[in-house]
């Protein structure tokens, strides 16, 4: 019985979050930037604050970059943030950190960007995000 019990836990543990892109990189400070160049890799979507269900994700076409001063799906981008990713990770099959590279929230000022996402996941405020992103 206790054989069936391993191989069972091991499949368990092999479709966790972390992959096996090799250890966690230290962290590093978040970037307040004025640019960000999307990469060929890289997704851009419209986060939306949370309604009465849940918030909706839509995925942006066609942008190149996103920089301070443009006006993307009727919002006009204040600030960009870009926080480091010291590991990969996913969720539910689909990745949400590559290691060593960046994900950006772009939206109207600091105030929204740094209070967008409550520890709950509840949205209380529209943006952009960007990621992966290489920062040079």
């Amino acid at each position: 019985m206790n054989r069936l019990i391993l191989p069972a836990l091991l499949v368990l543990l092999s479709s966790c979050s972390e992959s096996k892109g090799g250890s966690a990189l230290p962290d590093q400070p978040d970037k307040w930037v004025e640019s960000v160049k999307l990469q060929d890799d890289s997704k851009a979507r419209y986060v939306e604050k949370s309604g009465v269900i849940s918030s909706s994700v839509k995925p942006l076409t066609g942008l190149q970059s996103v920089s301070v001063g443009d006006e993307i799906d009727g919002m006009k981008i204040g600030v960009i943030r870009c926080s480091f990713f010291p590991k990969d990770a996913s969720n539910s099959g689909e990745q949400f950190m590559w290691r060593g590279r960046w994900g950006c929230m772009a939206g109207r000022d600091k105030n929204e960007i740094e209070n967008a996402v409550q520890q709950d996941g509840n949205k209380l405020y529209d943006y952009i995000h960007v990621s992966p992103i290489s920062l040079q």
